[in-house]
């Protein structure tokens, strides 16, 4: 994950393929200096990871991984176009949830928790995995607006897919935790919420991640869990 003052960026690793760790962090700090999710931008993403690997030195098993590509998830959160809106870019199944004094306006790119069963598309070092980037469509699917005009009391959740499903099922069963989540202010306080619900079975085990953005407090706070 890589913030600066208008702009957010975190990605999640596909953990089953070659190395998505570097890939992901590649991939949130290619965003930061370049916010234009392209061909081009990829392109150049790709050969930034390719040039970090000897491939003639690798395995043989490691060469077939490589081959088959790295895959990661990629969420951003902009506001460089000015105070009064939020610019949400999203691949994958990391999760973006725009809250008012704690209650649900929107979420992006997933609003039914059903929506995390499903096989996300993740941006990939295997130019073959990132065809849907150029659809004429990619924009209007990958990209959404929301304004902060009205608000008392925006604020923004970027999660990794595990509590993002977990949210939204609470969410949908009458048990809305938004509130709780929001007010969380240190690493300890999701590790407990973390840890309870993977022992109620509520909550699949993964890497953890909450990021939460306050625009009235004009303060970004990291609440990693793994």
């Amino acid at each position: 994950m890589t913030a600066d003052d208008s702009r957010l960026v975190i990605s999640d690793g596909a953990s089953e393929s070659f190395d998505s760790k570097t890939w992901a962090r590649l991939l949130v700090s290619s965003f930061v200096q370049c916010p234009e999710l392209n061909e081009s931008w990829l392109a150049n993403a790709i050969s930034r990871f390719a040039a970090r690997f000897d491939f003639a030195n690798l395995s043989w098993s490691k060469q077939a991984a490589f081959t088959r590509g790295s895959f990661a998830t990629l969420l951003a959160v902009d506001q460089s176009t000015g105070p009064d809106n939020v610019n949400i870019t999203s691949v994958g199944d990391s999760l973006a949830v725009f809250l008012d004094s704690g209650e649900l306006l929107q979420s992006f790119p997933y609003v039914q928790a059903e929506e995390f069963q499903q096989r996300p598309q993740l941006l990939s070092t295997n130019t073959i995995s990132n065809t849907f980037v150029t659809s004429q469509d990619f924009l209007a699917n990958h990209q959404k607006t929301w304004s902060l005009q009205g608000r008392s009391d925006p604020v923004i959740l970027c999660m990794t897919d595990a509590l993002g499903a977990w949210a939204l099922r609470h969410s949908q069963n009458g048990n809305p935790r938004w509130q709780q989540l929001a007010q969380i202010r240190d690493v300890t306080e999701l590790e407990s919420l973390v840890i309870q619900e993977r022992d109620a079975k509520t909550l699949r085990v993964d890497d953890t991640t909450l990021v939460l953005l306050s625009f009235l407090e004009r303060q970004q706070d990291e609440l990693p869990e793994s």
